[in-house]
């Protein structure tokens, strides 16, 4: 994937969701959140270069621009993974399947 470019203001909320869920760093936990999310379009070629997807999904679906998609698939991602509810890590992962998060 090509490298993405995460908000200034959600780095630290995805640096340590994503650590908390084994993730690298933000910029890793960034680019899975954005990944899993534009596979959830319909009629969206995954075999497309990162760059046609964006554009293929704020064109379909009415985003003002590829920063606007990409702030929203991060901030939903960040909220199936922050386990906020107190879930055991099986019904954790069961949710995080459930959302297409995890196979």
């Amino acid at each position: 994937m090509k490298k993405l470019k995460i908000p200034r203001s959600m780095k630290g909320r995805l640096k340590e969701v994503g650590k908390q869920n084994g993730f690298k760093g933000a910029d890793d936990f960034g680019a899975h959140l954005v990944d899993r999310g534009l596979a959830t379009y319909d009629g969206l070629d995954t075999s497309l270069p990162f760059g046609e997807q964006i554009e293929y999904v704020v064109d379909t679906q009415g985003y003002s621009s590829a920063e606007e998609l990409i702030e929203h698939l991060l901030e939903r991602g960040i909220g199936a993974y922050a386990n906020e509810d107190g879930l055991d890590r099986e019904q954790f992962e069961k949710r995080l399947r459930g959302l297409g998060y995890i196979d």
